[in-house]
């Protein structure tokens, strides 16, 4: 994969219709612009114009604005009793809003609605239904619903697999959903063999700098750590951030999930100074956000929580670790392999502490929610079943310094749902 991609230069030029939509978008920006320094209120703006605006506004990141206008356009096409079309558009939108707000629940039911309404309106294999069924795998997956998701995603290929061939370039953003999901569910040959041939097919079509190949950059760079392929991850995933940098600034929040995929690695190869200072600015770009708890501020938390247990800041690792569970359960629910990994993160704290029965109680209900979540071949199983072991060996009275050296302290983190962006 790596010649392939050092190898592919050269860039296609955009279609002829990607341009114009830029440029609509554009003008509408401008439009918007002059009509609020005129005092003109949003409620004046039509619903596709509030739309237009509400998706730069999310192409920034800027959720909490693009939720204000899609809310509004939502409300002018109920209240217009506008056609099921754009009723359909509004909810999908709101959707993809509160999904990347960690609202899942919120988001699955507008998505849902949304997908309703569209299959009332478009024949059943429609390209814009395949696209929404993407949307809503990506929701089901960052609820640990894989089965869901994957069902959804199979179903959004099925359809453009009907009017498109293989090797169409179209064809790729669906492939890397699925190779997301098999990465997730611990399938990582799958997912490499996925994302080697749609990698192929986005740096011919986008070219190898374009933000849309720098976040499936990114993507690699992460299966390459949950496979211990440190010295693969960490350039590619510089190179990825580099380009992303140039699209947002140094700075930005959207490169959040770069930083935090850089402090595991980092973590992982030893370097726990620089992976501490990666994960604080990790959470300082989150704390800027909106004030509801984010997915990736519990992701972050976790990171930072195995990282101080890492080195002995016991009681540190141990707070860091009851606010991840807390904000991964409110966002994604109980019943997810994330929580369930800090689940088993604190079931170790307790076993340094002596507290054995308390460990392995906690180390019992992780491994219940990922065999239930993951299917008992998911290396996080593995992972966990190391923890009750170890728990039950000390309650028996087995020396430590004996049980140590077979029972270190290791996680998987295999999270692939709040970094990345739909194209």
């Amino acid at each position: 994969m790596e010649t392939q991609i050092k190898n592919s230069g050269q860039t296609s030029s955009p279609r002829w219709w990607e341009r114009a939509v830029v440029g609509v978008l554009l003008v509408t920006a401008v439009v918007y612009a002059h009509s609020a320094r005129s005092g003109v209120d949003d409620a004046a703006c039509s619903p596709k114009t509030l739309r237009a605006l509400a998706r730069i506004y999310m192409s920034h990141g800027d959720y909490d604005k693009a939720e204000t206008l899609a809310d509004k356009a939502l409300e002018l096409v109920t209240t217009e009793e506008s056609k099921d079309e754009e009723k359909s558009s509004c909810l999908i939108d709101l959707a993809w809003v509160y999904k990347n707000q960690g609202r899942f629940a919120e988001a699955e039911k507008s998505c849902l609605l949304g997908l309703e309404l569209q299959q009332k309106v478009y024949y059943s294999r429609h390209p814009y239904i395949a696209y929404t069924l993407r949307i809503l795998g990506s929701i089901y997956q960052a609820q640990a619903k894989y089965d869901q998701a994957g069902l959804a995603f199979d179903r959004a290929v099925t359809i453009m697999r009907a009017c498109h061939s293989a090797d169409d370039p179209i064809l790729a953003s669906f492939e890397v959903d699925i190779a997301r999901l098999s990465v997730a569910e611990g399938r990582f040959a799958q997912a490499e063999a996925r994302y080697e041939h749609a990698l192929r097919l986005i740096i011919d079509y986008y070219g190898p700098e374009h933000l849309y190949t720098a976040g499936v950059l990114a993507d690699i760079a992460k299966l390459y750590y949950l496979q211990s392929r440190f010295e693969q991850a960490e350039p590619l995933l510089s190179w990825a951030m580099t380009i992303q940098q140039k699209v947002y600034g140094e700075n930005h929040h959207l490169l959040a999930p770069g930083w935090l995929m850089m402090a595991k690695i980092r973590r992982a190869r030893g370097d726990f100074s620089q992976a501490e200072r990666l994960l604080n600015r990790t959470l300082a770009a989150v704390e800027t956000r909106s004030g509801r708890p984010h997915p990736l501020k519990g992701e972050a938390l976790a990171a930072m929580a195995e990282l101080l247990l890492d080195a002995g800041r016991y009681p540190e690792a141990e707070t860091a670790c009851r606010k991840a569970i807390d904000i991964l359960e409110k966002s994604a629910g109980p019943d997810n392999d994330a929580t369930a990994m800090m689940l088993n993160c604190l079931a170790k704290l307790q076993i340094i502490r002596g507290n054995y029965d308390k460990g392995y109680e906690l180390a019992c209900s992780a491994l219940t929610t990922v065999e239930t979540v993951l299917g008992p071949e998911h290396p996080s199983v593995a992972l966990v079943n190391e923890t009750v072991a170890l728990a039950q060996e000390l309650e028996s009275g087995a020396p430590l310094a004996a049980i140590e050296p077979r029972h270190t302290i290791r996680y998987s983190t295999p999270d692939t749902r709040y970094s990345s962006s739909i194209e």
